[in-house]
């Protein structure tokens, strides 16, 4: 498969590319950006081509695939150009600006026939493949409510996109939400949800504090935001199960908590200690899986491409497919639509 990698920032940079320089039978064979310059520095060391007109890279029939790594306001058109080229797509989250683009994209990827994969890189660590392969066992019984949180002290991100709806499509709960609902719910077994209530907040704005870093970067951010750095919300799902949700950028509470607990019939877990709440002869037992890795983030986004890489080979749907991956969408705009409304909003 030869792929181009789209946008040169610092997801391509430091995740993308090194993991699909991994992947057997991938060659990244051209990098775009509308900075030149930009895309010259990625594409130097591999021997790629250069393209800051997005048009022409689809017009090559030289390329296969796409990875899109850009602003979440460009992610809709791009994926929606990839898919009439022709182009099997990779697209890093969120997956849309809103539920309407993600459907528009579902509807472009069966029409034309593409492969596409949504980079929700949690769902292919070691624990959500642990935990996985025991919910399908039946080990755990029914998983019938999840916990499902990510607080950062002060972590607003500082490129000013993040914090412009009109490029971001949201905050917080757009931005760090979709990793911890889709995991959580992915681990359930993708119920059908019917209901979400919540609020999003903007009280802290920046949270500039001396001597804490924003996320990804040693610059505070800067400019202003218009979008929440917080939200929490209650989630229904069909058979009277539930999910709680809690997500911040800013908040005067831990440095970092990304985690999760489920709770089924037979077993429960959580992923930070990551522990299997069990029973054994009666008795109350917890279960500590122990393996190596270097990194979480890098485990993950090396086990996803390679999927992809597989998935485009072989010419079957990713478990991050653009159906699939749509419920998720859904769930965060009625959290938007909830805390507008200030009511329960239902989605069936």
């Amino acid at each position: 498969m030869k792929l181009a990698i789209i946008g040169a920032g610092l997801v391509a940079k430091t995740f993308h590319i090194p993991s699909f320089l991994n992947c057997p039978g991938v060659e990244i064979t051209a990098i775009y950006d509308r900075k030149e310059a930009k895309a010259r520095a990625l594409a130097g060391p591999l021997g790629a081509k250069v393209y800051t007109d997005y048009d022409k890279l689809l017009a090559d029939g030289d390329i296969d695939a796409v990875s899109i790594c850009t602003r979440t306001d460009m992610h809709c058109p791009m994926a929606l150009a990839a898919a009439r080229a022709g182009k099997h797509i990779f697209l890093e989250k969120p997956m849309a600006m809103n539920a309407e683009e993600a459907e528009q994209i579902c509807r472009a990827v069966e029409e034309n026939g593409v492969i596409f994969m949504l980079g929700m890189l949690n769902r292919f660590r070691t624990e959500a493949r642990i935990i996985e392969d025991r919910r399908r066992r039946g080990l755990m019984g029914d998983i019938y409510h999840a916990d499902a949180r990510w607080i950062r002290r002060r972590g607003v991100p500082a490129n000013p996109w993040f914090s412009q709806r009109e490029l971001s499509g949201g905050g917080a709960a757009l931005d760090i939400g979709v990793h911890t609902i889709d995991l959580a719910w992915y681990l359930m077994g993708c119920p059908r949800p019917v209901s979400v209530s919540a609020l999003a907040h903007r009280r802290l704005g920046a949270a500039r504090a001396r001597g804490l870093s924003s996320w990804g970067t040693d610059t505070p951010a800067e400019g202003n935001i218009d979008v929440e750095e917080a939200a929490a919300a209650f989630i229904r799902f069909e058979d009277r199960k539930s999910m709680t949700v809690t997500v911040s950028w800013a908040i005067n509470g831990p440095d970092e908590d990304f985690n999760f607990k489920l709770y089924g019939t037979k077993e429960g877990t959580s992923l930070n200690p990551f522990t299997i709440f069990s029973m054994d002869n009666g008795y109350c037992t917890e279960i500590r899986p122990v393996f190596s890795r270097e990194d979480a983030w890098v485990e993950g986004f090396a086990n996803e491409t390679r999927h992809f890489a597989e998935c485009v080979a072989e010419r079957r749907q990713p478990i991050t497919s653009a159906e699939n991956c749509l419920v998720v969408q859904k769930m965060i705009e009625a959290i938007y639509e909830s805390d507008r409304l200030g009511r329960e909003v239902r989605l069936d």
